[in-house]
């Protein structure tokens, strides 16, 4: 899980690049959506002694997204091209972008790992390949509202696993990282991720 940690949140390092692709006023526009808000605990902050932590219980909420197999730290520069794609489509898109991983890299080959590049969908849609349909399952999280540069991410976990073993949850998958702010043009001291990890009893 550790390796997971890590990975997942590397993924979307590549969207603060200079790449024109991540400046462009529509994918700028289209990750401004009004529908997007922050979660309701307070943002978490490097070095993280303290990780604010709550759990809910998300309503399940239909999504398009693209398939990504391979090295998770790639995975994030393609949100660019979900939202190309969604515009090429036709598909009216609601909230932010967001990353869903099912593998623990310290267990799966780096060439076999899962994660999905997604945005829900604010009307009925029908997709064609590459894009893709599903629906996220209404299931309990543990969450935590992250500040700051993706690449700090990774530091915030202990204190997420922390709260889950104090009530005894166990921690499944896909864990979702919810990219909230666009990071066209952005200081990364604005950025906000929301973690979400599933759990059981």
């Amino acid at each position: 899980m550790r390796h997971l940690i890590l990975l997942c949140s590397l993924a979307v390092t590549a969207c603060t690049s200079t790449d024109p692709a991540t400046a462009d006023d529509e994918l700028d526009a289209a990750w401004a959506s009004p529908t997007v808000s922050l979660p309701d605990v307070p943002v978490s902050v490097a070095p993280f002694d303290v990780v604010h932590v709550d759990w809910k219980q998300p309503l399940g909420e239909a999504y398009i997204y693209l398939n990504h197999v391979g090295d998770y730290r790639l995975a994030g520069a393609r949100i660019a091209e979900l939202f190309a794609e969604a515009k090429a489509q036709g598909a009216h898109l609601r909230g932010a972008p967001f990353l869903l991983f099912y593998d623990d890299p310290g267990k799966t080959p780096l060439d076999q790992l899962r994660a999905r590049i997604c945005v829900g969908l604010a009307t009925d849609f029908s997709s064609l390949p590459p894009l893709y349909m599903d629906q996220l399952e209404a299931r309990p999280v543990a969450y935590a509202a992250i500040g700051g540069a993706y690449s700090e991410v990774p530091r915030s976990y202990p204190g997420i696993f922390a709260y889950m073993a104090e009530r005894g949850w166990s921690p499944g998958t896909p864990i979702r990282e919810i990219y909230l702010v666009s990071p066209a043009g952005v200081p990364v001291e604005q950025l906000v991720t929301e973690v979400q990890i599933p759990w059981g009893s």
